[in-house]
């Protein structure tokens, strides 16, 4: 009979099959495997940054898009779960070969000791010229053919630290690109989370505490409404790259999900982050989004954003920090949109 813990895991799991379908049903997210092992992941809360970009997805209100879900399950469940196996096994192959070439290398020179030993024993007696020269050949021949077989296993193990250098350059990209927003080209929000999960211990070395904003696009879904989804995309795409240039090099910019991106910065003080704010707000407002020829617009768009800020206080939770720009968010779109809200 199982335990109760294992019971209630059971019984948790088979709770979570009976009503996910359902539930992605009414969401209208299409019934794929993928788009179910991406729902079943995010219902047993088994990666945070899954469930944060899911909640955000859900939160819009409207129906989850299969392009969406097939994003989600590429850098969550296939990605990173591909490019690790790849490495896991390149790194498997080569500890195999590099201890075969040892285990020769072993046999080689065992072989080269017992030739050095035979001929040590034999100059310990009584040795003719012709004997001597005989020995000296013997030594000659052992040791050129352990100079070989040592340059040969030095172009062995240079071969081989090269593969493993390509597939450590190999899974350092795909890390790289599990933190980047295919869309934008930001820094998604694993990459927020990672940066901002280190500022209890991080804040200590600043002068300034960091400044967090979050920047929301007002009234996109009327933009994706009025010229469709791939005019949104790209709308959000350029103000992301507008936001970019807005903030230094050092501060993170990221897709924090839907139309919010986010800026963290460290060690800046107060009055420039709130320059920044208001340069994000304003280089967004006077700017009209040329739109790409194939989409057959007309017009650029224009649009503008909303922001919250606020400041780390010491000590605080990462959860309560956030929890205050977004508050100073909700005060922006509030008052009116298209400005800037502190809370200090």
């Amino acid at each position: 009979m199982p335990d109760q813990h294992t019971a209630s895991d059971y019984d948790r799991t088979v709770h979570i099959v009976r009503n996910a379908i359902p539930k992605m049903s009414e969401l209208k997210i299409p019934i794929t495997p993928a788009n179910y092992a991406v729902w079943y992941e995010y219902l047993t809360a088994s990666d945070q940054s899954l469930r944060d970009e899911m909640e955000s997805l859900l939160a819009r209100g409207g129906p989850i898009t299969d392009a969406e879900m097939q994003a989600l399950h590429e850098r969550y469940l296939e990605e990173r779960s591909e490019k690790v196996q790849y490495a896991k096994r390149a790194l498997g192959q080569f500890i195999g070969t590099l201890m075969g070439h040892i285990e020769r290398a072993d046999e080689h020179f065992a072989g080269f000791s017992t030739e050095m030993n035979s001929v040590a024993e034999e100059l310990s007696g009584e040795v003719s010229s012709e004997g001597l020269n005989r020995l000296i050949d013997r030594t000659i021949r052992a040791t050129n053919t352990v100079l070989e077989r040592g340059a040969e296993m030095k172009q062995r193990f240079s071969r081989l630290a090269g593969e493993v250098q390509q597939v450590r350059d190999a899974l350092a990209r795909s890390q790289t690109e599990a933190r980047l927003d295919p869309l934008t080209g930001l820094s998604n929000r694993l990459a927020f989370q990672e940066a901002i999960g280190m500022l209890p211990t991080a804040s200590h070395e600043d002068s300034h505490a960091p400044c967090l904003l979050l920047v929301d696009l007002d009234f996109f879904k009327k933009v994706n409404d009025t010229w469709g989804h791939l005019a949104g995309d790209h709308v959000l795409k350029m103000v992301a790259q507008m936001i970019r240039e807005s903030v230094p090099e050092l501060g993170l910019v990221a897709r924090y999900g839907g139309e919010e991106l986010v800026v963290l910065l460290r060690d800046t003080p107060r009055s420039d982050c709130e320059v920044m704010a208001e340069d994000i707000r304003r280089s967004v407002q006077v700017s009209a989004i040329e739109t790409p020829a194939e989409l057959g617009l007309k017009q650029p768009i224009s649009v503008t954003v909303s922001v919250g800020g606020a400041w780390y206080r010491s000590g605080e939770s990462i959860e309560a920090f956030v929890d205050r720009a977004d508050g100073a968010l909700y005060q922006s779109k509030e008052g009116g949109r298209n400005r800037v809200t502190w809370r200090r």
